[in-house]
C-alpha cells in the first residue's frame, strides 16, 4: 500500500528516549536448588567480555538485601558492591502481600538504577529463595514489565530427557502467558541421552547444557548469551510504559498549571508529582489557603508555586493580551479582565504566554469549561483542522491509541482525517509507531453506505495530509487486530491485523468503544488527550481518580517538550 514513515519513525525515535532500551536478560530458577549460583557467576563471567560496564538488578529478595549472599556474589563478582542498596526491587514478602504494588515498586527502582550501563543481568528465583505457588508466572509478569527476556534453568539431576522436555514446554508457555519472551533456556547435569531441543513458545535462541557445580562455558554459549541479551522485547505492558512516561518527564521537567487547588485530589496529585519530581506544579489559589489544606491532608506542597488569579499585575498583563486576540470578537479590555479572571481562562493565558508549559484541569470543572479558553486563546496548529482527542489505551501487552472518544460528536470527513493525522503524531510522540485503522462496520470494498462513504473520503484525505503514513481503511476492528481475519478480508494490507491507532467514526462509537474495551479488557485507559492545540491542555473527568491526574500531569508535561 504505502511505504514507511521517515518523518514519524524519527518522531517515534525520539519518544523512546526516556524508555529504558539497556541490554537486559534475565536468568532464574523455576524451582529450589535447581544450583543456580555457579552457572549464574559463570554466565556473568562470559557477558562481562562482551559488556565491560554489565550491571545487576535483583527484582525480589527473599529479605534484608544485606542477607541476599547470591545476589552479593553476583555484584561482587561484576564489580558493583557499592550498589547494592539501589539495585533491587522488592522482597518477596511484599510481593505475595500486594502484587500490584510491589510491582510498580520494583519497576520504579529498575528504571532509576538501570540507564548508563552496557547491560544488566537480572537475578530471577535463585537458590534458597523460597518456593511459592505462581512462581513462574510472576517471574514472567516481572520479565514482562522490565521489559526483558527470561532463559529459565533447568536441573537434569533428577529428570531424564522427556520429563526435561515436559517441564520445559510447560514453563515456557507459563512464561510467555505472562507475555515474557523466552530467549533460550540452560540445563543443568543433563543426562547422558539428553539432546537439546528448543522448548515451544520459546522466542529465539538456543540450550545451553553444562556441569551445576563447575560450570565449563564454550564460546558457543557466550554467543547464545550475547543473542539472548540483545533481543529486544517488543511487549509493553502498563506498568511498563507508566515507568517510561515518568522517566521522559523527569528527563526534562515542564511547569504545569493546574487551576483548581480547592479539588483534594487535584492537592493530593500535585504532592505525587512533586515527590516524583516529573514536573514543576503551579497551583491556582490563596496561597494560605492551599498551605492550610496541605497540611490537614499531610501533603508536602513546598516545591508547589501558589499563583492568585487576581494579581494586578497578571490581570492587566493577560487581559491586554486576550483583548487583543478577541478584538475581532469585539472584546474590550474590560471584558477581557473579567473573563481572565475565571481560573480556565487565567490558566490558559499562562499557557499561552510563557508562564506555564501546560495546563491539566476538568476534576472540578466541565469538559467545555475547560477546553473552550484553549480554542480561543492557544488556538490550533497550522497542520490540524480542528482539536481532537484520544485515548492511550494499555492492554496487558502493547499500546492502542483510540481516537477521538471525547470532543468531536460527528466529525466530517475532512475532520476524520485530521484526527487520524493527529492521532498518529500522538502515537508516535509517545512510542508508538502508528499503524492506523479508519474503523467502520465494512471492510474494503465489502459494503456500502453513506457511513462507509465517508471513512472511504476520510481515508484519501487523510493520505493526501500525511501520504506516508500507514493506514488502511474502511476496516471492521476484527480484521484491524486479527491477522487471520486481515488475511481473509484484506490480504497483503501492510496495517490489517498489526493496527494500533483506531479511528473511530463519531464520538457515539468511540466513547462506547473505548469503554468497553477498558472494562471487559482491564484495559487502563489514559486521557482524554487533547490534540491539535499549538501548547498542551488536558481534561479531565470529573471522576478523575489521584493517579489519573497523575498520568494526565506527565502526559501534558511530554507534550509539552519539544
Amino acid at each position: 500500500m504505502h511505504p514507511g514513515v521517515p518523518e514519524l519513525e524519527r518522531s517515534h525515535r525520539c519518544s523512546m528516549e526516556g524508555l529504558i532500551l539497556t541490554k537486559s536478560l534475565c536468568l532464574t530458577a523455576i524451582e529450589g536448588n535447581v544450583g543456580t549460583a555457579p552457572i549464574t557467576l559463570a554466565m556473568a563471567e562470559q557477558l562481562k567480555q562482551n559488556y565491560p560496564n554489565l550491571t545487576a538488578f535483583r527484582p525480589f529478595t527473599p529479605g534484608r538485601i544485606e542477607d541476599d549472599c547470591a545476589f552479593r556474589a553476583l555484584l561482587a563478582k561484576l564489580g558493583k558492591e557499592a550498589d547494592l542498596d539501589r539495585a533491587w526491587g522488592t522482597t518477596y514478602g511484599e510481593l505475595l502481600a500486594d502484587e500490584e504494588a510491589a510491582m510498580d515498586t520494583l519497576v520504579k527502582r529498575y528504571f532509576e538504577y538501570v540507564g548508563k550501563d552496557d547491560a544488566v543481568l537480572i537475578l530471577g528465583h535463585a537458590d534458597g529463595d523460597p518456593v511459592y505457588p505462581g512462581l513462574v508466572a510472576r517471574i514472567g509478569r516481572t520479565a514482562a514489565n522490565l521489559g526483558t527476556t527470561v532463559m529459565p534453568i533447568f536441573s537434569g539431576t533428577l529428570r531424564g530427557t522427556e520429563e526435561i522436555k515436559t517441564v520445559s514446554h510447560i514453563v515456557t508457555r507459563e512464561l510467555s502467558a505472562a507475555h515474557a519472551p523466552v530467549t533460550g533456556a540452560a540445563v543443568l547435569n543433563p543426562p547422558a541421552d539428553f539432546a537439546p531441543e528448543l522448548p515451544e513458545n520459546c522466542t529465539h535462541g538456543q540450550i545451553i547444557t553444562c556441569c551445576a557445580e563447575k560450570p565449563d562455558l564454550s564460546a558457543a554459549d557466550s554467543e547464545i548469551l550475547k543473542a539472548a541479551m540483545e533481543y529486544e522485547s517488543a511487549v509493553m505492558t502498563p506498568v511498563r510504559f507508566t515507568a517510561s512516561l515518568t522517566a521522559r518527564a523527569k528527563a526534562d521537567r515542564k511547569r504545569i498549571v493546574l487551576p483548581e487547588s480547592e479539588d483534594d485530589r487535584v492537592l493530593k496529585a500535585a504532592a505525587e508529582v512533586l515527590r516524583r519530581g516529573v514536573a514543576d506544579i503551579i497551583l491556582l489559589g490563596e496561597e494560605d489557603a492551599v498551605a492550610k489544606r496541605a497540611e490537614e491532608l499531610n501533603l508536602d506542597l513546598g516545591d508547589a508555586t501558589v499563583v492568585r488569579t487576581d494579581d494586578p499585575a497578571l490581570l492587566e498583563k493577560y487581559a491586554t493580551e486576550f483583548a487583543r486576540l478577541r478584538a475581532r470578537k469585539g472584546v474590550t479590555y474590560e471584558q477581557a479582565y473579567a473573563k481572565v479572571q475565571d481560573v480556565s481562562y487565567f490558566g490558559t493565558m499562562m499557557v499561552h504566554m510563557g508562564d506555564a508549559d501546560g495546563m491539566v484541569s476538568g476534576a472540578a470543572h466541565t469538559t467545555a469549561h475547560t477546553i473552550v479558553p484553549s480554542f480561543q486563546i492557544i488556538k490550533t496548529k497550522p497542520n490540524a483542522d480542528i482539536v481532537s482527542s484520544c485515548f492511550l489505551m494499555l492492554m496487558a501487552d502493547r499500546v492502542y491509541v483510540y481516537g477521538d472518544c471525547a470532543v468531536n460528536t460527528n466529525p466530517t470527513p475532512e475532520q476524520l482525517a485530521s484526527i487520524a493525522v493527529s492521532s498518529a503524531e500522538t502515537a508516535a510522540r509517545f512510542g508508538v509507531t502508528p499503524r492506523v485503522a479508519m474503523l467502520s462496520y465494512s471492510t474494503g470494498t465489502s459494503g456500502k453506505g453513506v457511513d462507509v462513504d465517508a471513512v472511504v473520503q476520510a481515508t484519501e484525505l487523510a493520505w493526501a495530509k500525511a501520504p506516508d503514513l500507514l493506514l488502511e481503511g474502511p476496516i471492521q476492528y476484527d480484521a484491524a487486530v486479527d491477522c487471520a481475519v486481515a488475511a481473509a478480508k484484506l490480504p497483503g494490507s501492510p496495517v490489517a491485523g498489526k493496527a494500533n491507532v483506531f479511528i473511530f467514526p463519531s464520538l457515539n462509537a468511540g466513547n462506547i468503544g473505548y469503554k468497553a474495551v477498558q472494562r471487559s479488557a482491564k484495559a487502563v485507559a489514559v486521557g482524554p488527550i487533547l490534540q491539535g492545540l499549538n501548547k498542551p491542555v488536558n481534561d479531565l473527568s470529573r471522576g478523575a481518580l489521584v493517579e489519573d491526574i497523575v498520568n494526565t500531569v506527565v502526559i501534558t508535561a511530554i507534550q509539552a517538550q519539544n
